[in-house]
């Protein structure tokens, strides 16, 4: 029975890191979470592996299932800091991160590159290698799991807040979804902690429990799945509402029909254009609904539908082309790029630099530079 789950927990897995693979947004934290799912799934495998004594059978296979899980806490921090940190880019120094694995792996080196007859002799030795299981390296690797998995956490709670004045992207949703899986995790790491003492210890009752302690990995891998769909079900089309009847599931609840939404289009582009709201640097979805008197819900649907963008993107869209008139008055040759940004309502250096080579696929210094040269030609 325990087995039976284990291999759909594994099942589910291969399909999420399926899944994920296939996913066009959040590329970086989708790579992380796709991994991490694999090689929970391997493990999972490993363990079933275990239940029924097959390492006897394929026995270099055998202590994979102490180096795998090193990988774990690096790979929920990566997670973490991809989701929260919008500007996040993979660097040679996250591979330090890493360091418990390598030094690992240099230890275990030999007997992964022993004969099978030795390795089987290991085997074969039940007293030897439940002392080995539950020996130094397998101990401290459950305080490598809950030291990164806390590290993510004060990580997490401290960068939510830089995303507190968001009312409705994609981040936010993340976030809520990142601070969910986090102390699921945290949970499951804990509990697993109090087994393998139990275990080690023969402490009675808990001890009985390892391993079925991996049907909580099973389960973890299932609320991912639950997780993910129902952020597929919130965000898929989220940004490209072809029709009418496609957009009417997701906003059921707004009361715009598509002749409102048209309306609501028109007015929405007039105030913006007129009364420029996108120079505040502060400025939410609900202030601008609030100037519309239209609930977030009510103007994110209009900006979706008629424009095809999100509402950052919609104000972004505005900030750029006022930098490029900005930036080409002469009047404002004192100020640098970054000040002419910030006059343009961007609050960030690199979300500016991010949304302008999304837009006009050129970074802003390089844009001058050829409207300059242009400037050149004609004269």
């Amino acid at each position: 029975m325990v087995t039976a789950i284990i291999i759909s927990g594994i099942l589910q897995g291969l399909l999420l890191v399926a899944l994920l693979c296939r996913k066009g947004f959040n590329k970086i934290p989708n790579r992380f979470l796709a991994v991490l799912i694999f090689l929970l799934s391997a493990h999972l495998g490993l363990i079933a592996m275990d239940i029924k004594d097959l390492f006897l059978q394929y026995p270099d296979l055998s202590r994979l299932s102490w180096l795998l899980p090193v990988c774990y806490g690096p790979l929920i921090l990566l997670l973490t800091q991809s989701i929260t940190d919008r500007n996040f880019s993979v660097k040679k120094t996250h591979l330090l991160y890493f360091s418990p694995f390598f030094i690992y792996l240099i230890l275990l080196l030999p007997y992964y590159l022993s004969g099978a007859s030795d390795k089987l002799a290991y085997l074969s030795d039940h007293e030897k290698m439940l002392k080995a299981d539950f020996g130094w390296m397998n101990h401290l690797t459950n305080y490598f799991h809950i030291g990164f998995v806390l590290t993510a956490l004060i990580t997490y709670n401290i960068r939510k807040s830089k995303f507190s004045k968001y009312d409705e992207t994609s981040e936010k949703v993340d976030l809520r979804w990142l601070g969910h899986f986090l102390w699921v995790v945290l949970s499951i790491m804990v509990f697993s902690l109090l087994t393998f003492y139990s275990k080690k210890f023969g402490i009675a009752f808990f001890s009985n429990i390892y391993p079925k302690h991996f049907l909580l990995v099973v389960m973890l891998v299932y609320w991912i799945a639950y997780k993910l769909l129902q952020e597929k079900s919130d965000f898929a089309n989220g940004s490209s509402l072809e029709t009418e009847k496609e957009s009417q599931p997701k906003y059921s609840k707004t009361g715009l029909d598509f002749e409102t939404s048209k309306f609501i289009g028109a007015r929405l582009k007039e105030y913006v254009e007129h009364h420029k709201p996108y120079l505040d640097s502060g400025l939410t979805i609900t202030e601008l609904g609030n100037k519309l008197s239209l609930s977030k819900h009510q103007i994110s649907q209009v900006i979706n539908s008629e424009f095809d963008v999100n509402f950052y993107e919609f104000i972004n869209d505005y900030r750029i082309n006022e930098f490029k008139k900005l930036s080409l008055d002469p009047g404002n040759n004192h100020l640098s790029l970054l000040g002419i940004a910030f006059e343009a309502g961007f609050n960030s250096k690199a979300t500016f630099n991010q949304a302008f080579k999304k837009k006009e696929g050129v970074t802003p210094s390089e844009f001058l530079k050829q409207h300059k040269a242009k400037a050149v030609e004609i004269n």
